[in-house]
């Protein structure tokens, strides 16, 4: 079971929650502009029953995606 559904089992916040599937190019292309235009951060690393984590901001998560592309692919 993916991390995204134990969370959506697990915390009654987000429980009409449905994952979606999307692409690296898609997420850094449209996801991440649109919520830094939008002030939205992003949730890294969620786990547990209460969802903590990470919230980065769509700037610092695209950084450290391109960083990790420049050191591994």
């Amino acid at each position: 079971m993916s991390r995204a559904n134990i969370i959506i089992n697990n915390v009654p916040a987000y429980k009409n929650s449905k994952p979606i599937e999307l692409s690296l190019s898609v997420f850094k292309e449209r996801w991440l502009p649109g919520l830094e235009k939008d002030n939205y951060n992003v949730g890294v690393n969620w786990s547990g029953k209460r969802a903590t984590g990470y919230d980065k901001s769509p700037s610092e998560v695209l950084k450290n995606i391109e960083c990790y592309e420049q050191k591994w692919l």
